[in-house]
């Protein structure tokens, strides 16, 4: 078989992963594969399933009408016969293991861009083997890109997501709602905390206004009383008969 362009390789890798399609070709009633597709061909052995597709080529005039789907080990090669060349039909087959892969919409698709990119009669009644392989690229292309992929599954996996995203989004914000009742609560403790701190900080301004006052007292009684004796004492000192008369008339008194 034609090794593929590189650029075809390249820009299939990815196709190829998803794709339920293993493997395309057009051959012959002789068994000649004229053109193919592998699209894995590291998880696929090309030479058994050209074999195969060989030998449904040669039973093509034994091919029932519309799609024929031969299954083996799980394989299912559904396979189409086309009389739009009456001296060389051409049959058309698409490997694949998927169940939900319509095999009349594939080889519909696949015998109509085949003939649109092989019109000469003589291009296919003269290929040999592989040799039409290069020129139908874009027919494989096209085909993997339409079928290949399994839209279904890509679409579960993509509702998949979004479910996980929305359950994430839910768990977050409950997260959040918890956060704010616990911020919110917080909040009250530091309001109720402030309410006794001013309550604490008023008695306790008071109380500091009562002792400070009571020393004042203390202190203005005690200045009073010194400031007493020593106008006294000075009294007596400065006019000592005074101070004798105010005695002696204490004693009179008494």
């Amino acid at each position: 078989f034609c090794a593929l362009p590189p650029l075809w390789i390249q820009g299939r890798d990815k196709m190829a992963q998803q794709s339920r399609i293993q493997y395309l070709c057009v051959g012959n009633l002789e068994g000649v594969i004229v053109a193919s597709e592998n699209v894995n061909p590291e998880e696929q052995d090309d030479e058994k399933l050209a074999k195969a597709c060989s030998r449904i080529c040669k039973r093509g005039l034994h091919l029932k009408a519309g799609e024929n789907i031969l299954e083996s080990k799980g394989v299912k090669y559904m396979a189409k016969l086309s009389k739009k060349i009456d001296n060389f039909p051409a049959v058309f087959i698409c490997v694949t293991k998927s169940e939900s892969l319509s095999p009349k919409l594939v080889l519909r698709d696949f015998v109509s861009l085949f003939w649109k990119t092989v019109t000469s009669e003589s291009d296919f009644t003269s290929a040999q083997e592989s040799s039409l392989t290069r020129k139908c690229q874009p027919v494989f292309k096209e085909v993997l890109k339409k079928h290949g992929r399994d839209k279904v599954a890509e679409t579960n996996a993509k509702l998949k997501v979004i479910k996980n995203q929305m359950a994430q989004n839910v768990e977050q914000q409950l997260d959040n709602m918890e956060n704010l009742e616990m911020t919110e609560q917080k909040a009250n403790d530091l309001d109720e905390d402030a309410k006794k701190f001013k309550d604490t900080s008023i008695s306790l301004k008071w109380k500091m206004c009562w002792q400070n006052a009571k020393w004042t007292i203390i202190l203005v009684t005690t200045i009073v009383v010194i400031l007493a004796v020593i106008i006294t004492i000075a009294v007596c000192m400065t006019d000592p008969a005074a101070c004798k008369s105010s005695d002696d008339n204490g004693d009179n008194n008494n």
